[in-house]
């Protein structure tokens, strides 16, 4: 019996012992991210039947568990996908802060404000040509104001790209790392290893690398056979099974926005699920949303400022008429008609056909070429750059025009000078002819060459259609332009507003942007922090509760030993009675 007794306190001394190492692994990992605090299970070993009675045999360490809860784990993965997604949006957008925040005062708006003051004092005194030199320079502010917004915001969606191929990179080395994680625990948990036993240090890696991927695209997990988990894209895409492991890629091809779709490496299988969570779908809706959409309401700005100026400034007169005009902008295919969309001219829509428009011709000291000072151009669906140019040759008296090798329009009064009035075709402003403004978008909206080396190109009045005379106090055009500044129009599709209504809105789309972000950000952010919370006070390690049970396993320890040295001395009295 004291040998049965010396067992029983030897075979306690070893699972206190083990109970002790798992609490020492409990302390040495209290600041180890993602760690789940570890319990010993102890159990009684089967009794041992001896004379009619039981005795016990002892107790064993039976099983070593994780404290983890799958609900708190679970909202983690959400969280921390709205976590990334919204963030990564906020910091992008502020990031363009800078470029939006002065709209209202040095910016856009100012720029927009200051050309149409502008074109009220030309309005006011169109003889002036001071006024005219203003109106340029407004111009020329204004059109880089546009110009210099597109390049910043086409720059910070360059960067919002690079930061989902930095993304996609991060994610699928975390999903190398949970496919193999996914290996050892299935070896260990499988006995393969030669113990069978839950790897719980191994799970703890594994569930922290699932947290740090759903930060950057949402996924999902379900458990299979032998401690593995199946990792999936909230679409259903297979991301991680077993260690097999899918890669995120870029397609080869560009997507409607003109960047590549994230797919799955060596497919073209676009990863679904993508546009709601993650800094990856933060970064995508940064750049295709957001940044995008700013970039679609500043060309229709500039698209309507440039057709409504031009239109107006086509079909009039300056102080000073030239001897030669090219048009701004030229046919991509000459044989075909220039209202074919085929042309890739953003203002052939507005065109009118069948249209014309008239051209006045005048000496060079500025009086109408009698007898014949003018000629109506005929414009129909037919007509081709060509032909249009054959028409001016064959009936503007004094004038020759052709096609250059761009597609553009080029005519030539020699030592006359030429002029051009009602324009109800549109062809003039389509084309820029005659114009203010060059360009087709923000990106290279900029003033015309010819209004660059003479300010006295600028429009204000209008040719009279009888006579072809020219009154230098006539406004007629400046005023058509002021008109633009709070006039509802529309000369790309989108519902008409004013230029300052389209400004106002594109400040306001932003504004709201941002504070969206900010409100989203914080809410997350705060649900993580109490999440992370919970798990602490649930999986944490506790310092002063391992210190409780290293107390307790201590004891037994100690208690054990007594037994060992109580038996020993039993056994030596024993056999002292022997000898």
């Amino acid at each position: 019996m004291i040998i049965n007794a010396l067992n029983l306190a030897a075979v306690s001394m070893q699972a206190q012992q083990k109970a002790m190492d798992v609490v020492a692994n409990n302390m040495s990992n209290v600041n180890t991210p993602g760690y789940s605090r570890q319990t010993s299970q102890m159990t009684a070993l089967s009794t041992d039947q001896q004379g009619g009675l039981n005795f016990g045999r002892g107790v064993q360490l039976s099983s070593i568990s994780r404290t983890v809860d799958p609900i708190i784990n679970q909202a983690m993965l959400k969280n921390g996908g709205q976590q990334g997604y919204w963030q990564n949006l906020e910091t992008g957008l502020t990031g363009v802060e800078s470029l939006f925040g002065s709209l209202q005062n040095t910016g856009l708006s100012a720029a927009i404000d200051d050309f149409f003051s502008a074109m009220q004092q030309m309005a006011n005194a169109p003889g002036d040509s001071a006024q005219k030199i203003n109106v340029r320079s407004k111009s020329e502010a204004l059109a880089l104001r546009l110009s210099d917004m597109h390049q910043q915001i086409t720059t910070a969606q360059t960067q919002a790209d690079t930061k989902i191929d930095q993304d996609i990179t991060s994610a699928n080395t975390l999903l190398d790392t949970i496919g193999a994680l996914n290996t050892q625990i299935s070896k260990v948990e499988s006995g393969s290893q030669g113990v069978i036993g839950a790897a719980n240090d191994l799970r703890d890696q594994r569930d922290q690398a699932i947290r740090d991927v759903s930060r950057l695209i949402p996924v999902q997990q379900v458990q299979v056979n032998h401690g593995g988990v199946l990792l999936q894209s909230m679409g259903g895409d297979l991301l991680v099974q077993g260690q097999t492991v899918n890669h995120l890629g870029r397609s080869t091809t560009l997507a409607t926005s003109g960047f590549s779709d994230v797919v799955i490496s060596g497919t073209q299988q676009v990863v679904s699920g993508l546009s709601q969570s993650g800094t990856i779908g933060g970064s995508i809706a940064l750049r295709d949303n957001r940044l995008g959409g700013y970039l679609t309401s500043l060309d229709s700005i500039a698209v309507n400022l440039a057709f409504g100026i031009n239109q107006a400034n086509a079909s009039g007169v300056g102080s000073v008429q030239a001897s030669q005009v090219t048009s701004g902008l030229g046919v991509v295919n000459q044989a075909l008609p220039v209202t074919d969309v085929a042309q890739n001219n953003p203002f052939a829509a507005q065109m009118a056909v069948p249209g014309s428009f008239t051209m006045h011709v005048y000496d060079a000291s500025g009086a109408p070429l009698l007898p014949t000072s003018q000629a109506t151009i005929a414009v129909t669906a037919t007509s081709t750059m060509a032909t249009i140019a054959a028409d001016i040759s064959a009936t503007v008296p004094g004038v020759t025009a052709s096609v250059d090798t761009a597609g553009r329009l080029v005519m030539n009064a020699g030592t006359n000078k030429m002029g051009f009035a009602n324009d109800t075709s549109n062809f003039l402003a389509a084309y820029q002819v005659n114009h203010l403004f060059q360009g087709t978008g923000a990106a290279n909206l900029q003033v015309s060459g010819a209004v660059t080396a003479d300010a006295g190109l600028i429009s204000t009045g209008q040719i009279d259609p009888t006579t072809s005379l020219i009154q230098t106090g006539d406004n007629q055009a400046a005023l058509s332009m002021l008109n633009l500044q709070n006039s509802a129009v529309s000369f790309d599709g989108t519902n008409a507003a004013s230029l300052s209504e389209r400004t106002s809105t594109l400040s306001a789309t932003y504004g709201n942007d941002v504070a969206l972000a900010k409100q989203q950000n914080s809410f997350y952010t705060a649900e993580g922090s109490s999440l992370a919370q919970q798990r602490q006070a649930l999986s944490g390690v506790n310092v002063d509760e391992e210190l409780v049970s290293m107390i307790k396993y201590q004891r037994a320890y100690e208690a054990s030993a007594k037994v060992i040295q109580t038996s020993n001395q039993m056994l030596t009295t024993l056999m002292g009675l022997i000898r």
